[in-house]
């Protein structure tokens, strides 16, 4: 059966349309309860991981290797949910790592403006004009962390199959289009798609294992070879290359790792001043 993955630019809008169109087509709903399960499995703090989904980075705030390996704990949680099919997720940020999989249903709901504002500023008692202002400022913030962290605008409405305004349609309405959609052969499983997101599975599973050790990694994998991107200081490039090839080739499902390490140029600038 197929997947729908629903983003918004109100957490509260999208998290309702998707909890209706889960219940409306049968389906299990993915939410941020999942953060509950990441969080025992691997010895984290819950609010942690709410905060590396939802703060971009900052010099005073949590680190960019912290905020890596929290996100991809996530994704690779949120990844094997997925596997099961028949899934609707939202507030897992999975919008901007399913990508490439046909039968998921990657859906953008955009929030009526003005009732967004009023929802706003009867909850933080404040004026309208001033609610309006931090919508405003949670949209831009919300694209800037999608840029910062995935390096997508999540904002664009080319990276969603569906993008559905709420202005004159509501919730209920969505939840309809939602499930015609899912009615077209497009977002049937198939073959290679189900490859696809097992392939997406098995990197995210990767990258858990290198990042905490190797900080930034970017992991490809199709089938059971595994391509990881990494970079270091030509003195270390070999010994890093060993080092990553062995931790990966560790991890179940993978047959083969190919490592590719290029010069860290900022290390290198740094060593330079010394």
């Amino acid at each position: 059966m197929s997947i729908v993955v629903v983003s918004s630019d109100s957490r509260e809008k999208g998290r309702e349309i998707a909890a209706k169109a889960a219940e409306s087509l049968g389906y299990r709903y993915l939410g941020r309860e999942l953060l509950e399960t990441v969080a025992r499995r691997h010895d984290v703090p819950r609010e942690k991981l709410e905060e590396a989904l939802d703060e971009s980075p900052s010099l005073l705030g949590m680190s960019s290797k912290v905020r890596g390996r929290y996100l991809a704990l996530v994704q690779m949680a949120a990844l094997g949910e997925l596997l099961g099919d028949d899934v609707v997720c939202h507030g897992l940020a999975a919008h901007l790592y399913v990508l490439g999989v046909s039968h998921v249903l990657r859906m953008r709901i955009l929030a009526d403006p003005e009732e967004e504002a009023r929802r706003v500023a009867d909850e933080k008692q404040v004026s309208l004009e001033k609610a309006r202002k931090q919508v405003e400022r949670r949209k831009k913030s919300s694209r800037k962390w999608s840029l910062d962290n995935y390096r997508i605008d999540e904002s664009d409405p080319s990276h969603y199959d569906l993008v559905v305004s709420l202005s004159q349609l509501g919730a209920d309405e969505a939840v309809k289009i939602v499930v015609q959609t899912l009615g077209y052969r497009k977002f049937e499983p198939m073959t290679y798609s189900v490859k696809c997101l097992r392939d997406a599975e098995l990197a995210a599973r990767v990258r858990v294992a290198l990042v905490e050790s190797f900080g930034t990694v970017e992991v490809r994998a199709d089938g059971g070879r595994v391509v990881v991107e990494t970079h270091a200081l030509k003195r270390e490039k070999r010994k890093k290359a060993e080092n990553v090839k062995e931790v990966a080739g560790k991890v179940s499902g993978v047959d083969f790792v190919e490592v590719h390490v290029s010069t860290d140029v900022l290390r290198k600038a740094a060593e330079s001043f010394r």
